[in-house]
């Protein structure tokens, strides 16, 4: 019964060491994977760069094909919550706006100013729904 309660100890020992605070970069964003914070990229994209994005999505036939477009060109590059605006004013619904929105914010540069976003909404409840998701992103 001790050599069972003390490989239980170790193996406690063991476990409790590698749940440490560990960070891990996924999809290009650097996460705590214990506290599950994100950390925000502190240089953003190029204008060559939007450009390029703008130009892809633009050769969307929808907004499905835009955010597709939208989230593979972002997920390799980090962007100012202004250069989110302008991809974003290329969506003609709240709905793909909002999707969009939600995914680029690990990828923001200056999230501090993410709600400007709220504007481009034409209903409150979108707007409700991004300032939602902003507080609760904002203490993971």
């Amino acid at each position: 019964m001790k050599k069972i309660l003390c490989f239980s100890m170790l193996l406690a020992g063991i476990a409790g060491a590698s749940f440490k605070s560990v960070a891990a970069i996924h999809n290009n964003v650097l996460v705590d994977t214990v506290k599950k914070k994100i950390v925000h990229p502190k240089t953003p994209m190029s204008d060559d760069d939007l450009n390029s994005i703008l130009n892809k999505m633009r050769h969307g036939k929808n907004d499905q094909d835009k955010i597709t477009t939208l989230k593979t060109e972002v997920t390799n590059k980090a962007l100012t919550v202004d250069q989110l605006i302008t991809l974003l004013n290329q969506f003609l619904t709240d709905d793909s706006k909002l999707e969009c929105a939600e995914y680029a914010f690990p990828y923001t540069t200056n999230y501090k100013s993410f709600l400007k976003i709220m504007d481009l909404f034409s209903q409150e409840s979108y707007k409700y729904r991004l300032e939602d998701y902003y507080d609760k992103a904002r203490k993971m």
